[in-house]
């Protein structure tokens, strides 16, 4: 007998100092280390959306260098590992469950994509593992009693596109809604707003056509629409199909407004597009990065240029609005480790992230009411109108 039970009690004392001995005393996080703190990222760095998730990459690593000229957080330099998913749900999830695996990041952070953050979102909830200013709008990731893991610091795309059938409705008159959404979790989200939006008007969706992102499909949708008479058609589409769309329909002459949300970057639409982009309105939920009245915009632009000057073989390090929502992401990160009083931990981080009292990034305010993940509803909209392209009728 005894020599059956000494193996199982070596084994077991083995097995209690690989799983429970982190939790002794001096012990850190994961990525957690006595001079760092490392976060990591699953983005879009190429694809579709690669423009926009090298901008907010660049925009988290130059809040990141800003404060670590400064020394970092209690004496820890601010990390960032990143990973390409290419917006590809089956690599975001790879990703997810490799970070979870290795175990050697404090918490994720800065992604882009609603399909993606569908597959990562479980498996970071199941590591109880934070994650943190997700570049999406999607309503299932604003469920913090279904992912209390999730921190989200933009707003909405029920709230961006309840204010643009507003602002279609009351300032331009429109009465004849249509819509073409990306057939995923971005679009069918889109699309249930707008329904949302629309039947507080008592109005219907007159036409509707969905296509997959991949497959080039969307010049099919512009024509399914063509003989509805619309106002408006609202885009729930990455920049990309929205070049397409758009060149579409004014090639087939249709001059209905198109509605566009923040996740299209509209200085590389106006750029790629072979026809006329007005009349438009779009949505932005971050200030202008050309005000310098702003004090966030101010810092944001100086703290991009020092990281700009540090590493000049850094790509994507424009002054546009996804730069400055990474911007945020890392301000927001470094603002919520600063209010923790002990060592860093993911339940402390995620304590304090989602606490009421707000986090003032400069003039910048985010927010979390009681039992919300959900830090954000600014938005503002820009309208291009066909009378005078270049200027901005309203904002």
């Amino acid at each position: 007998m005894a020599v059956a039970v000494r193996p199982l009690s070596v084994f077991m004392l083995v097995l209690l100092f690989l799983v429970g001995g982190s939790g002794g005393s001096g012990a850190k996080a994961p990525g957690v280390t006595a001079d760092s703190i490392t976060f990591g990222q699953s983005s879009c760095l190429s694809g579709p959306c690669g423009h926009a998730g090298l901008q907010v990459s660049a925009g988290i690593l130059a809040a990141f260098h800003e404060r670590n000229l400064q020394g970092g957080v209690n004496g820890r330099r601010l990390e960032l590992v990143s990973r390409d998913h290419e917006y590809q749900a089956e690599k975001a999830a790879a990703d997810a469950m490799k970070f979870v695996s290795d175990n050697n990041v404090f918490a994720i952070i800065g992604g882009i994509g609603s399909p993606t953050a569908r597959r990562m979102a479980p498996i970071l909830r199941r590591a109880k593992m934070p994650f943190v200013g997700i570049v999406s709008g999607a309503d299932f990731l604003r469920d913090r009693k279904r992912f209390p893991n999730v921190v989200n610091l933009r707003t909405s795309y029920g709230e961006e596109t309840r204010r643009l059938v507003s602002h279609m409705f009351n300032k331009l008159g429109a009465r004849r809604f249509g819509v073409i959404y990306q057939d995923d979790a971005f679009g069918r989200s889109v699309l249930n707003s707008y329904h949302e939006a629309l039947k507080a008007l008592g109005l219907p969706i007159l036409a509707k056509a969905s296509y997959s992102w991949h497959s080039h499909s969307v010049h099919s949708s512009v024509f399914l629409l063509q003989k509805a008479d619309l106002d408006v058609v609202m885009l729930a589409t990455t920049t990309t199909n929205a070049v397409d769309a758009i060149n579409m329909a004014r090639t087939l002459g249709d001059t209905y407004a198109v509605g566009l949300l923040s996740i299209v970057n509209t200085d590389l639409l106006r750029r790629s597009l072979d026809r006329s982009f007005e009349p438009a309105v779009v949505a932005r939920i971050t200030p202008d990065v050309r005000k310098g009245s702003i004090a966030l915009v101010r810092r944001f632009r100086s703290a991009l240029a020092r990281y700009r000057r540090a590493s000049p073989e850094a790509t994507a390090r424009v002054a546009g609005p996804y730069s400055l929502e990474g911007y945020i992401v890392g301000r927001f990160v470094i603002a919520v480790l600063e209010r923790m009083p002990d060592e860093p931990t993911r339940e402390k981080f995620l304590a304090s992230a989602l606490a009421t009292k707000p986090v003032g990034i400069d003039d910048w305010v985010i927010s979390f009411a009681a039992g919300s993940n959900a830090g954000s509803d600014y938005v503002r909209l820009i309208e291009y109108s066909n009378d005078n392209p270049d200027k901005v009728t309203a904002e």
